[in-house]
């Protein structure tokens, strides 16, 4: 069963984070898309630790209540800083050096991509 964990990233940067897997198992970070949430990963969690792995779905920011900048400051929306909160999190589990699955949906894909372009 899937465990919700905060992971502080930075100064207001509190993300909640649902996990299920081994700690020491394989990482693979879920990126959900627009105007969802970390919920849609609830089939795919305990799925993936049953295989093996360490599933790691995070409500990104502006989903996240500990993750919410100013809205009017479109700059803390900017897409590096996206990327960055999903590599910070990766970080936090662990993962800083080492290689992970990346699976995102929607505007989490987009994410992806760009961490795949990095």
């Amino acid at each position: 069963m899937a465990d919700l964990v905060k992971i502080e990233t930075g100064p207001g940067l509190r993300f909640d984070v649902l996990v299920d897997g081994p700690v020491e198992a394989p990482l693979v970070l879920l990126l959900h898309g627009f105007a969802e949430s970390f919920h849609m990963w609830r089939a795919q969690l305990p799925a993936l630790a049953a295989a093996g792995y360490r599933a790691v779905a995070p409500s990104q920011r502006g989903y996240s209540l500990g993750a919410r900048p100013d809205t009017a400051d479109f700059t803390q929306y900017h897409f590096d800083r996206l990327v960055a909160d999903a590599m910070n999190i990766v970080a936090a589990c662990g993962y800083a050096n080492r290689r992970f699955h990346l699976v995102g949906h929607d505007w989490g894909a987009s994410i992806a991509w760009g961490i795949a372009d990095r």
